[in-house]
């Protein structure tokens, strides 16, 4: 006899046991401590940090545990994918590291008390702030209080083919200086097939690599755009330098042939495949790096960098963020960790990761220490001038602190519209500012709440 409702029933509780197996074998994982090394008459602290594709040992711990014998630093990967999540759920579950080493916005841990605050660490120490370069203070800040202290950075600058220039009739040791002739130059290195197809690209807007969005805010930076408010409560996507910008990268993807474009930066990939690396492009926007990067992959390519080309009436802008150490909220052993992080980032510590990470040939950051960026070897890679030149003018990549992520989410929607000429400037990002701005508000709303939760019950002051 057929019973097709028991069978289906049977069906039903059938999942539930195996979801519920599965849900018990994930709080197993997350909230389950790992193994902790225990070493005789020390200290042990945990410090996380994020591991990629490849999978690099961090020194300093190792010289830190060699300079001492009261604390020892046990350092742990943590796959990126992960990282965030594992984080705070660690933080939530009171079962966090001592240390956590993190880059981007420190405002969406600090704002939902994941961090403590270093102020007074640092006041008492006279740690030196002057040390790490000033533009990425701000981003360590929540609430006018410090949570992480920078240990490494990296700002954007403007790479050209000089074999290129050549070839097109072009200065090779002349990069453009302004929107106009970054316009002019990349029409005249853009080389087309008989089809129509570009072959060589002058330059590609927007483009970085095969995966980057479009976060290349620096253009409406240089017209002095503000994207928030003074008092923090108010995005203001729709101002006039911010559509004028926008609307000039639209233009000059026009100009220089929308489909045609669109076309060529789907063949890109990454190493060798990369567009500029691979001599596809001639003119790019690109991270600090990427010198490290063409030494892999393109040796042979001649190249020069620079700082970007300014609008008429503008002024050099470029954005750095920042890779940043900070103490999580119920971290056994603070004051220890505080230790560490003090011999993490102190010049000569900070120099000697720099020149390891050379001469091991570690694709990375520079150092966020002043001195240690200007040692020779740091020095010696090429473009490392233009740089620290850059730093003197960059602001942090978090630009709306409490809605950092859904900022960076509508303003690529936005500019991917504007690209494929779907919508002007003024309509993509009035569209991207009400949905950041929802978002905004609820947050504010939340930290408020919290604030006079956290206050009410004596937990800050």
């Amino acid at each position: 006899m057929d019973f097709p409702l028991i069978k289906k029933l049977k069906n039903i509780f059938q999942r539930f046991l195996i979801a519920c197996v599965i849900i018990i074998v994930l709080c197993l994982f997350i909230f389950i401590r790992g193994p902790k090394l225990v070493v005789p008459k020390r200290t042990t602290v945990t410090t996380w940090y994020v591991t990629g594709a490849e999978e690099t040992v961090p020194q300093a711990p190792t010289w830190f545990n060699q300079s001492q014998d009261k604390i020892y630093v046990q350092p742990v990967s943590v796959p990126f994918l992960e990282i965030e999540r594992k984080f705070l759920t660690s933080v939530v579950g009171e079962v966090p590291p001592n240390l956590f080493e993190y880059f981007g916005s420190v405002s969406q841990w600090s704002s939902r008390g994941a961090l403590i605050p270093l102020d007074d660490y640092m006041k008492r120490d006279n740690y030196d702030r002057s040390q790490i370069f000033p533009a990425l203070w701000e981003e360590m800040k929540w609430d006018g209080k410090i949570y992480a202290i920078p240990t490494g950075t990296a700002c954007d600058a403007f790479y050209w083919n000089k074999r290129h220039f050549r070839e097109a009739g072009l200065d090779p040791e002349r990069p453009p200086k302004t929107w106009k002739e970054l316009e002019e130059y990349a029409e005249k290195l853009t080389i087309k097939n008989s089809d129509g197809s570009i072959k060589r690209a002058g330059f590609v807007p927007g483009y970085w690599s095969a995966m980057g969005l479009p976060i290349f805010i620096y253009w409406a930076l240089q017209k002095d755009a503000k994207y928030l408010s003074p008092d923090g409560r108010k995005v203001t996507l729709t101002s006039p330098a911010c559509i004028k910008a926008l609307e000039w990268e639209g233009k000059l993807f026009e100009k220089l042939g929308r489909d045609e474009l669109i076309h060529l930066r789907a063949s890109f990939g990454y190493g060798g495949q990369h567009g500029f690396a691979s001599g596809r492009v001639s003119m790019i926007e690109q991270k600090s790096s990427f010198p490290q990067e063409l030494s892999k992959y393109a040796p042979s390519i001649e190249y020069g960098v620079s700082m970007f080309p300014t609008p008429e009436g503008g002024h050099p802008a470029t954005t750095s963020g920042a890779v940043w150490i900070g103490i999580p909220a119920g971290a056994e052993h603070p004051d220890e960790a505080w230790e560490y992080i003090k011999f993490y980032t102190r010049s000569d510590t900070a120099q000697k990761l720099a020149e390891y990470a050379i001469d091991q040939n570690i694709i990375s950051f520079f150092p966020a220490n002043i001195k240690a960026a200007q040692c020779p070897k740091q020095m010696a890679i090429p473009g490392m001038p233009i740089f620290l030149e850059s730093m003197k003018w960059a602001q942090t990549p978090t630009i709306i602190p409490l809605a950092h992520a859904v900022f960076w989410r509508e303003y690529a929607v936005a500019w991917d519209e504007v690209i494929r000429g779907k919508k002007t400037a003024r309509e993509a990002l009035e569209t991207a500012e009400r949905t950041i701005q929802r978002s905004l508000d609820d947050q504010l709303t939340y930290n408020d709440y919290y604030l006079e939760y956290m206050r009410k019950h004596k937990k800050i002051k």
